[in-house]
């Protein structure tokens, strides 16, 4: 899979070149060939697809049969358990639904890449390095929700409190995370500078590192159902302060924020964005003695590294912009075989 994700990699800066059409047809047609290997899947191969099988086979009625007091088994959110009700009205079949809801993801993320990215095809690239393999093939319920959630984040640019948090509401039924996207919005009407960017890594840091027992504390005392089951050992590993993207966020960060003369000029987001991923950030350092909690909760706006990363490279010269192309390339890779060897 490595390879493959090499290739595609080196495919994404070749048709970047493309004008127009072309380009859009081609973020198309990647985005069904993605939807498509997420539905077609074995299902027996990927953590958490057993329990939503189970759930769809026996535990989820077609529509006329459907009660109100039917629940799903291994989740809680009824919005997407209703899914499922729907679907199985006109189809039991266990792979045709997956890739339903694959679809329905990837219409989302097709508008996602469109809105936000300066280059959808190198934005692509960066989506599957990190994201793709955990999201759309094991966490569908976060993949669908997160989708949503980031088509919302342009209503924040806009100033359309009404939008956003009706999207957001609509994300929370799929999967209760949703509500990390509530604060953003009034995070967003701060004007916050690069100084508030550092001070409040800083102190990330400190509660990640020096606090961890007063965070713990917090934490366990409110943790809901879902983030509990996050707590637990087998969700664990280790990895703390050391947890290699922490460093690889801040790098992206730092370069995003330093940019900001230039980059301002590509995105009417660039302010909202920049805002989102150092939120991001903040919980995956501040929470990072919980890896499995930090990484699947900052990961919600972290997914705008897909539309964050590619102009950085294009602030280089044209001489150094090979360069990075190549050691970003390496880097990409490196994530996405700790993703696939997960």
């Amino acid at each position: 899979m490595v390879i493959i994700y090499i290739l595609f990699y080196l495919f994404a800066l070749a048709a970047e070149q493309l004008k127009g059409n072309d380009k859009k047809i081609l973020l198309m047609l990647t985005c069904v060939v993605m939807a498509l290997m997420a539905g077609f899947r074995n299902p027996y191969l990927w953590a958490d697809t057993d329990a939503y099988m189970i759930s769809f086979e026996y535990y989820t009625k077609p529509l006329y049969e459907w009660s109100q007091i039917d629940e799903p088994l291994g989740y809680s959110e009824y919005g997407f358990y209703f899914l499922g009700v729907i679907f199985k009205t006109f189809s039991s079949n266990i792979t045709a639904y997956l890739t339903f809801i694959a679809a329905l993801t990837f219409i989302f993320m097709y508008k996602d890449f469109k809105r936000y990215c300066y280059y959808p095809l190198f934005g692509v690239a960066a989506y599957i390095s990190r994201f793709y393999i955990a999201r759309n093939f094991c966490q569908i319920r976060a993949g669908l929700s997160y989708a949503i959630i980031l088509w919302a984040v342009q209503y924040i640019s806009k100033r359309d409190w009404k939008r956003y948090f009706l999207w957001v509401y609509i994300a929370y039924l799929f999967h209760h995370s949703a509500l990390i996207a509530v604060p953003l919005y009034f995070l967003c009407m701060i004007k916050i500078k690069k100084w508030h960017i550092w001070t409040g890594i800083i102190v990330a840091f400190i509660l990640g590192g020096v606090f961890t027992a007063p965070v713990r504390a917090l934490v366990a005392d409110y943790a809901s159902d879902m983030v509990y089951t996050y707590l637990q050992d087998e969700y664990q590993r280790e990895w703390g302060l050391l947890n290699p993207v922490i460093y690889f966020q801040l790098a992206v960060l730092y370069l995003y924020t330093q940019n900001e003369e230039v980059l301002k000029k590509t995105s009417e987001d660039y302010y909202t964005m920049r805002t989102a991923y150092f939120y991001s950030t903040f919980i995956l350092i501040s929470l990072s003695m919980y890896t499995a909690l930090s990484g699947r909760t900052s990961s919600m706006f972290a997914t705008l590294e897909m539309a964050i990363i590619p102009p950085i490279i294009n602030t280089l010269s044209k001489k150094n912009r090979s360069i990075a192309y190549i050691g970003l390339g390496i880097v990409l890779t490196g994530l996405f075989f700790m993703n696939v060897s997960k």
